[in-house]
């Protein structure tokens, strides 16, 4: 089983996510673009497990989240990580302090459990698209596209599971914390 821990969005945060990928589809040659469902931030990407490791995942999440308030992030930019001519196309998150206390409790708790640390720094961001050729230069695909202070509410972690069906990938909730 492919897993990995998230922050899901609500509908109306999808919807404008949707938004900003139309307009990039709308400048782009090509690419290989997220599904709307799939959209979320990743805090822990785990990869393939056993079943037996995934009460333990559950119980660190557990861990990871006591004491911990709702709160709220927004989007900052869009950039990109360059994979040759191509690009993974993301927008990114403001940083917030809380969101990296949390990250931070996850990763400590998931070591406990012999589940490595990430060892490149944490950059929050939604991946709308891969394999992206974008028509134009990236500078001037970013003056076209304003992003909105819309607020968007952490207020559980979810261990999701990444999995193929008929075709698509889906990313379907194992299990979700709520703060409180």
């Amino acid at each position: 089983m492919r897993v990995f821990i998230a922050i899901e969005f609500q509908d109306k945060i999808k919807d404008y996510l949707k938004e900003i990928q139309d307009l990039t589809k709308a400048k782009s040659e090509k690419g290989n673009f997220t599904i709307k469902d799939n959209f979320h931030l990743t805090l822990k990407f785990i990869g393939e497990v056993d079943l037996t490791l995934i009460e333990k995942i559950k119980e660190a999440i557990d861990k990871a989240v006591i004491g911990h308030n709702n709160f709220k992030l927004y989007f900052n930019k869009i950039g990109k990580f360059p994979r040759g001519s191509k690009s993974i196309l993301w927008v990114g998150l403001k940083i917030e302090k809380e969101l990296y206390l949390l990250y931070d409790k996850i990763e400590n708790e998931l070591e406990k459990i012999n589940i490595k640390k990430e060892e490149r720094k944490f950059t929050p961001h939604i991946t709308i698209g891969r394999e992206v050729v974008l028509k134009e230069n990236f500078n001037n695909f970013l003056k076209e596209i304003e992003l909105k202070k819309l607020p968007i509410l952490v207020d559980k972690v979810s261990l999701m599971e990444s999995t193929r069906v008929n075709g698509e990938l889906k990313y379907i909730p194992l299990y979700v914390k709520n703060f409180k």
